[in-house]
């Protein structure tokens, strides 16, 4: 297994704090977590009960990642958000919600590096539905152009089995660095397409509007049983 350095700043506007970590690539959250860069200590044992409202994470070399806060006792996910490449950080788009630190918090990093065969793409998603925090979704596309489906990163679940009877309400992708996301499909049991949209470029490919995603987009679809969610990548 390959491995990347990766780097956070978790903030305030009256306080910050570096987190590192050499992450190993493709594992899942659950060992992946970052600590001080200091005192090597957790998120919740160095901050407890501070109010955070920016967390801006990179990785060291090319790929793509997601972060988020996870209670180490309740296990309840308490925010989310995309990693970016270094020198490339948008301090708006790493603002959060603000978010009061639990003394069990761990701060937890998802990353892949870029896909070393032509064609194939590596594809994160967050996707929320109301009343819950948002879910990691992935795949690796089998060639350009291809639909590819995602399933959630941890249960390996497509969208029809993790949201049966919720209403979708918001769809957040990020590709590896430099590929590009020409459209996101949502099918039925049928295999009929019941939603789509266009993606485009990140930052600081050619194009981008984001220092972290390829698209980001509200919707309001009551996902049903059999439903999937597809990925039609082109590879950098």
């Amino acid at each position: 297994m390959t491995t990347q350095v990766v780097a956070a700043n978790v903030a305030n506007s009256m306080m910050a704090r570096e987190f590192g970590l050499t992450a190993t690539d493709g594992v899942v959250f659950t060992t992946s977590n970052l600590v001080d860069k200091n005192a090597g200590q957790n998120l919740g044992i160095l901050i407890p009960s501070q109010t955070i409202s920016q967390i801006q994470m990179t990785y060291a070399t090319s790929g793509l990642g997601q972060w988020r806060i996870y209670d180490s006792v309740n296990q309840r996910v308490s925010r989310v958000g995309w990693l970016s490449s270094v020198g490339y950080v948008c301090p708006m788009e790493t603002q959060i919600q603000p978010y009061q630190v639990s003394k069990t918090d761990l701060l937890q990093c998802f990353i892949k590096q870029t896909n070393a065969t032509a064609g194939d793409t590596e594809v994160m998603a967050w996707l929320s539905v109301d009343g819950q925090q948002a879910q990691s979704f992935q795949c690796t596309t089998a060639d350009n152009l291809t639909p590819t489906e995602m399933k959630n990163s941890i249960t390996d679940v497509s969208l029809g089995d993790a949201y049966f009877g919720k209403r979708l309400n918001r769809i957040e992708i990020a590709c590896e660095t430099g590929a590009f996301l020409a459209t996101v499909q949502i099918t039925d049991q049928t295999g009929s397409i019941v939603w789509s949209g266009s993606g485009s470029n990140r930052l600081p490919t050619l194009g981008g509007k984001s220092t972290m995603k390829n698209f980001e987009i509200p919707v309001g679809i009551m996902v049903q049983k059999g439903w999937s969610i597809f990925a039609l990548t082109v590879t950098a």
